[in-house]
This record gives structure tokens, sequence and C-alpha cells, in this order.
């Protein structure tokens, strides 16, 4: 029977009519009933005629809701989201059936209107522009008005009449624009911002910042002002900065924003010869100048000439500043100025004037602001800038504020990728960075500002690269060179040991991202290098440097605990003054400066506490980097004990990290909540690293015969730091079990990470008893090897070869399990043992892996439930094995 289409279409527009009254009333500010709505108009009205609610219908109970003037005229954060969303839902509708444009609502989105270049102001304009198009007569509304004056402006004009209403003068609309705010328009003009845009822009590709004004607004709004007809103040026009707006847009890359500056220009021109100000001359021979320093039509210029312009717009208003006198004579030397050089770069930088200091500072504020594309680097490289301020930065005339704009100068440079990559290949600015730190005195500022530095160099350079995985061709092209990269480590690490006081939380994080990316990068390096056959010498990052970094990270995390650790175990280092330990003064310099200095972070605070927690993070990753120090026999079992804070605290962070993710999952299952599925996978995989990092380090210090003291004796020597590390391995070793629980119950294929882990455990645990054994001091496993049983199924475990890979792995884990509850008789190890010599092996692979419902502890020590270890019961009882 075939179903009758017109009773499937009653149906599906009875509940599409009921679902959007309930919505809307129910649900008017919530972004994501918005957003659903929107997607459910783009998928069902698809037809030119259907039996659905009317488009103009649903437009118009949107308009008219209670609650819409509400969300579209917040100018708080509180209805942020919503009101973007609503903005896109008027706007599908509005492209969907045109008639929804009426007149009387632009008044409303005017309102709504903040005329910067946010992502809900863009998509107001583009909403604004879809009126016009669709038949909607803006003209009734100039000149424009927006904001919270424009609410003002209309409900005036609607209590008294079309007759008896007075338009917006030029000056009230002047007086709507916040000065300082476009003269930060001026400096960071979005560059790459269509004069008719037809989407919604990423201020980041548009060279801009969200606060910034948008032109494709202010532009027309303008020549609209300027109109021939008009009662112009061309003095405000100039003291409000627009017509340094004006003249910045000169360097848009877009053709239509250029000509339509110009064309303000052409009619500010024309109203200066009818204006009275005293200042008017003035205006007019710059006006001037600018026309004869352009050769062809529709001319770019660079952004340091527009910015230079811009800046003499605003000194001719101020005859009592100094730089009045020198740019007027500037410009009354000849009729055009030369657009392919800095102007007055040599007179003002290398000034013999009384007011020397003045000159310079103004000229290298000018290079700071100017400097935004690489033609502006050209016409730096023409006049050797970069050479003459690196040169003068170190030189005995600089004073501390003259270096500081000299640094921002090279940070603006190196957010740039071209000009990076030639300050570093010609002009070796990571060399000069190094040189510069050692040189400097130590003050947060001029740190914070070299950590900026190196993080956009680094991040600027690197690109694309960073995505660049490790399956993939196995050459060299796709990383940087390791030459660079080997010394952009170096002073890093230079940076490091001259940090000073750091009393931002912030700055450390940028640090320790820059540190791990450079680390990481240089891992990937050496594999490609050694897939092709070649062998690579990279820089390593030693205890010493960890112990830095752990001093700040216990200084923001109040960790007083661990920097009264860190002093004890370095001062018997330093004491010795030899060779190997002398590079540890800095860290005992360091440690009681900041001590002495600064007070303990606010952790109440949200914001500083979840910093906090991403530098943990991001310094957990820079250990597993770490080569610990090796030792010989002249050296004191003070710098083993180094390595062992080190690995403490990098298992203590991993424990807490696993214990705070399994709380936030617990009464919620796996395969319902995404996000903490994501968040325990990359967990696990850190995990992984760092058992794989301490197995390395434990191992390596074995092989190596002329060790004396190597990093397993210091755990067997030093007990109380070998027992801590031996708890905190076991307590990992509990939530492994426990995340495998949950995985479980959650049908989660992540069995090799998981079992990755519990490989990487066994190897560690027995590592050291194997090292126990051999040494015949039992202190870290409270004397169970003792025992002969214990030493006899230790030699059982021993022996198991890699051939059964899998049923190893749960044997190991039993055998551990007795050792930790120090039981008399390994008696689930044995009985597993004797199940898989009868051939029942599935009493050795079938564990039960359920979570269980508690983790039980003993004096501190994880105790792993018995749930998760024992075999299956057989119903008969399994004779013990006689070993």
């Amino acid at each position: 029977m075939v179903p009758d289409s017109s009773t499937h279409n009653e149906k599906i527009q009875l509940l599409w009519n009921g679902f959007v009254k309930v919505a809307l009333k129910s649900s008017f500010t919530s972004s994501l009933v918005l957003n659903l709505l929107k997607c459910l108009v783009e998928r069902l009205y698809v037809t030119g005629k259907n039996d659905l609610l009317p488009i103009p219908t649903l437009y118009q109970m949107i308009m008219s809701h209670s609650k819409f003037l509400t969300v579209i005229l917040d100018q708080t954060d509180e209805f942020d989201t919503a009101k973007a969303s609503l903005i896109d839902l008027l706007t599908t509708l509005a492209h969907k059936d045109g008639s929804c444009c009426h007149t009387a609502h632009v008044a409303v989105l005017l309102g709504a209107y903040g005329a910067n270049l946010s992502q809900t102001d863009q998509k107001i304009l583009l909403l604004i522009n879809l009126y016009e198009r669709n038949g909607a007569v803006l003209s009734e509304y100039r000149p424009y008005l927006w904001g919270p004056m424009a609410i003002e402006h209309h409900s005036i004009r609607k209590n008294l009449g079309a007759s008896l209403f007075k338009q917006a003068s030029m000056d009230k609309v002047l007086e709507n624009l916040n000065t300082d705010k476009l003269y930060q328009s001026v400096l960071k003009f979005p560059l790459r911002r269509k004069l008719k845009p037809l989407e919604v822009g990423d201020v980041q590709f548009l060279k801009s910042t969200e606060e910034c004004y948008d032109p494709a607004f202010l532009l027309p709004l303008f020549s609209h002002l300027l109109a021939p007809a008009s009662l112009v103040n061309c003095r405000m026009f100039a003291e409000t900065n627009c017509l340094g707006f004006t003249l910045a847009a000169l360097s848009s890359h877009d053709a239509g924003t250029r000509a339509a500056a110009y064309h303000i220009l052409t009619r500010f021109n024309q109203h200066l010869e009818g204006a009275k100000f005293v200042e008017k001359e003035q205006f007019i021979y710059l006006l001037e100048c600018v026309r004869n320093s352009i050769d062809t039509p529709n001319a770019k210029l660079a952004c340091i000439i527009t910015v230079f312009m811009a800046k003499v717009a605003q000194l001719l208003l101020k005859p009592d500043d100094h730089m009045y006198q020198v740019i007027n004579s500037f410009l009354l030397l000849k009729p055009a100025m030369d657009v392919m050089h800095v102007p007055e770069f040599y007179k003002l930088f290398n000034s013999s004037a009384l007011e020397y200091k003045q000159e310079r500072s103004w000229i290298l504020s000018l290079l700071g602001d100017g400097l935004r594309e690489t033609a502006d680097y050209r016409i730096f490289e023409k006049r050797y800038v970069f050479k003459l301020l690196l040169c003068f930065h170190d030189s005995a005339i600089s004073d501390n504020h003259t270096k500081m704009q000299v640094l921002n100068i090279v940070q603006a440079a190196c957010n740039l990728k071209t000009v990076a990559t030639d300050l570093s290949k010609n002009h070796g600015i990571v060399a000069w960075i190094s040189g510069v730190v050692v040189a400097s005195s130590t003050t947060p500022a001029r740190h914070q500002q070299f950590t900026q530095i190196l993080h956009d160099l680094w991040f600027t350079l690197l690109g694309t690269r960073e995505r660049v995985e490790k399956e993939t061709e196995k050459t060299s092209r796709g990383c940087l060179p390791v030459l660079f990269t080997n010394e952009m480590l170096l002073t890093m690490l230079t940076l490091l040991e001259n940090f000073g006081e750091v009393q931002d939380t912030a700055v450390f994080d940028t640090f320790l991202e820059t540190l791990g990316s450079v680390l990481q990068h240089l891992d990937l390096t050496k594999e490609q290098y050694q897939g092709n056959g070649y062998t690579v010498s990279i820089v390593q990052i030693s205890t010493r440097h960890i112990l830095l970094l752990l001093k700040m990270w216990a200084t923001f995390a109040s960790d007083m605990q661990l920097l009264e650790n860190i002093k004890t175990m370095v001062e018997p280092t330093v004491s010795r003054n030899d060779q190997q330990t002398r590079p540890y003064k800095s860290v005992l310099k360091t440690t009681t400066k900041t001590n002495a200095v600064g007070d303990a972070p606010n952790l109440n605070d949200l914001s500083q506490c979840s910093t906090v927690a991403e530098c943990t993070k991001r310094l957990l990753a820079v250990v597993l980097h770490c080569k610990l120090s090796s030792s010989n026999k002249n050296t004191a079992q003070s710098v083993n004990n180094c390595n062992l804070s080190v690995v403490q605290w990098a298992l203590e962070q991993l424990k807490i990290f696993l214990n705070d993710t399994l709380v936030n999952c617990e009464g919620s299952p796996l395969e319902n909540t995404s996000k903490h599925q994501e968040t325990l996978q990359e967990l696990l995989a850190v995990q992984n690293k760092l058992l794989r990092w301490l197995l390395s380090a434990l191992q390596e210090s074995s092989a190596n015969t002329g060790v004396a003291n190597m990093l397993t004796v210091s755990i067997l020597l030093n007990k109380e730091a070998g027992k801590q590390i031996v708890t905190l391995l076991l307590d990992i070793y509990s939530q492994i079990y426990h995340v495998k629980g949950k995985v479980h119950a959650g049908n989660i294929e992540w069995t090799n990470d998981i079992q990755n882990a519990v490989h990487l455990v066994n190897d560690i645990v027995l590592h050291l008893l194997s090292s126990t054994s051999s040494a015949g001091n039992d202190s870290l496993f409270q004397g169970v090897l003792q025992q002969s049983s214990h030493v006899k199924a230790l030699h059982m475990v021993q022996g198991l070869t890699s051939a059964d890979g899998k049923d190893n792995v749960e044997l190991v884990s039993l055998f551990i399990r007795d050792v930790c509850l120090n039981t008399q008789q390994p008696t689930h190890f044995l009985q597993c043992v004797n199940d898989a010599r009868m051939g029942s092996l599935d009493s050795v692979t079938n564990l039960p892996v359920k979570s269980p419902k508690k983790i039980k502890r003993k004096s501190g020590t994880a105790i792993i439930a018995a749930s998760e270890f024992s075999a299956k019961k057989s119903k008969k009882k399994a004779s013990v094995v006689n070993i």
C-alpha cells in the first residue's frame, strides 16, 4: 500500500510548526536551539513552494519575540553566543525569502551594530547589506549612527515624527567614534578586509584585531559625511583620527578599499579649500605631498608610509610638540616624499639635538608600528635598519627605554615568516638574542619580551611543519635545519638559566610551550635523518635544566616542600665545586632569589589555577625529553638524588592527573562522554611516554658499566626516595587497571594503550626487583624477597619467554600483586602458572577487568584489588606447584 504523500506532508507541517513555537517560546536565548533552527530551515525550505510555516511569518515571530530586543541589543557578554546565532538565523531566512527585509528593521540592526571587526558585527553588516539588496531603503537612516546612540536617536524620531525630526549632524556622528580606538585601528588596519565583504573574515587573516573599527562600514560613512552639499568640520575630522584612518586604508590589499580612500581624500581636500581653521594650509600641503608621491592610479602604499602620514596628520594639530617643527621642516624640503625609503630615519635616529632621545624614540615607535608586511621590511633593508638597531641595542649609549623599543621592532618582525627567515639566515637573530640574554640585566619585563620573541620566531618559522606526522615520508625536507633547531634550544636554555624572577604564569606557560615544541621537533628531525641513514647530533636537556623548571613551577604552584627539597639536594652537589657539579650553582642561586622575592600566587583565582595546570602538562612533556645526568666514581650521590627528584615529581603528577580524570569520569558511562574519552586517551599516551622514558633511563644506567652510582643504584641507596617511587609506581599500576575496567565497561578499543602501560610498569618493577635481589638489600619491597618462595617466583618470571607475550603480561601482573601484598606465598601467581602448564590458558588470559568499587590502600602503598588480578576460580582447587 503506497502511503499518502499529502498525509505525510501534513504530519511534517504539524511537527515543524509545533517545534518552532516551542523552541522560540522556551529556548530563545539558547544558541544551540537557534543553530538547530537555522540548520532545519536550510534543509526543509529547499523548494519554491511548500506547506510549511511561511518564512515571512517565522521571521516576524522572531522579530516580535519578547526577548528579541534583549538578546540582539545586548552590549555585554551575557548573550554573546545567542546574539551571533540569532543573526545567523535571520540571515538564513532573509536569503530564503527577501520579502522578510523591511526598512523598519534597519533601526534595530544599527542599534545592535558596534562597527567592530568581531564576528557578530561582521554578520550584522552582512545582514544590513542583504536588506539593501532586497529593496530596503537605507537612505532614511543617513548619516548612519550605530550602537546605543542609534537606539536613542531613532527612539526620538519615532516619538516626534518625520516632520519634526532633525537628522543627525556630522559632529554627532564623529562623537560616536572613540578617538583612541580609531588610532589603534590605524596602527592595526585590516589590510585584507574588502570594501564589499561577501563573508565573515577571521581577524588574524585580516591582520587586525576584533577591537578595531571596520573599514567596510566607516569608509562609506566618511564618503557620505564629506558629500559636496554637507557642512563639514574639517578640523574635527582630522582631530578624531578619521583622516589618519583614511590614509591607513591606502595600504589595503583590496583595490576597492584603496579607491574609496582616495575618493574620501579628494572630497576632504575640496572641503579644506572653504574651511576656516589655523592648520588649514598645512593639511592642504600634506595632501598635496601625498598626491605628488603617487605615480600610478590607485597605488598601494607601504604600511610604514601610511602610518607615517597618519602620525603627521596628528602632529599638525599639536604645535607645542617638539616633533611638530622637525616634521614640518621635512615636509617643506620637497613637494613629494620618497615612498620607497623610511622617512627621516638617519636624521632622527642619529640626532644630535638636545632632544635626541625624543626624536629617536619617535622614529623607533614609527618603525615598530609600521612593520606589518614584507614590503615594509624591504624598505627597512634599504636603510640597513636592522643592522643598525641590533648593533645599537648592545652599545653603551642605549638606555632601557630604547632597548625595549628595539625589542618591540624585533618582535614585530618575528611575526612575519619571510622577515623571520631572513633575520635568522642573514642577521643571526637567534645568536644575537642568546648574547643579549647573557649580557643584559635579569628584569621580568625584559625576559618576558625575550620569551615572546622566541615564541613568535619559532612558531612563525615552524608554520605547518608542526603537523608533520612521523608516519610520513622519511625525509628531512619537512623539518627545520637541525643547526637552527639546536641553536634555538641552546638559546632557550640560556634564557632559562638567566630567567631571574618570573612573576607571571602566562610567561612561564609560553616558555614551556616553545621549549616543548623545539624538543619535539628535534626528535622528529633526528628520526627523519636516521631514516635516511645519517647521523645527527642534537642538544640534550639535562637534569639541571629540569630542576630550574621545577623550581619555577613549585613557586607558582605554592609547593614549598618541593622548593625545600630542591635546595636540600643541590647544596651538597654545589659544595663539591668540581667540573660536573659546578653548573648546578645556577639552580641554587635562582632558587634562593625566588624564595626571597615575590609573593605566592593566588590559587583561588580559577584562571591562574588553570594556567598552573597547563604549565604542569607542558612541563611533564618537557621532562620526557630530559637526559638524566650521569655520575662517576668521583661524583657525590647528590647528583643522582637530583635525578630521583625529577623522576619522583613526574610520577606524582602522572598519578594526580590519572586520579583527577578517573574522579571526573565516575558516574558517567564512557561511551556517552566523548570528552572523557579524549582526555583518557591523551592521558594514556602521555603515561606510556613517561613510563617508556623511565624504563629507558633505568636500562641505560644498567648498561653503562662505567657508571658507579647509576639511577637504579640511587633508588636502592636512597631508601626514602626509592620507597616513594615504588609507591607511586604501584598507585599508577592500580589506576591503570581502574581505567581498564572503565574501558571494558564502555566497550572502547584502547586495549593496545592499556596493554602497553601494563607491559611498561611490569618491566620497571621487575627491573627494580632484580636489582634489589642482586644487591641483597630489600628495603624497597619491605623484605619480601628474603622469602625463598618469592625469590623462586622471581626467577620464574625472569625466565618467561616472549612467545606467550599476552600470557606473560597477566602472569607478571599477578606476581607483582603478590609482592605488593607481601604474602607468605605467591598463591595467585603459582596457581595461574599451574593452570598454564595444565593447558588451561583461559584462566590466565581472561582475567576479569571490571572496575573495582574502591582502590584499597595500605600504609600509603596502593594495593591492587584481588578482583583485578585473580584468575577465574576453577571448581576444583588446583594444587600449588612445587618449585
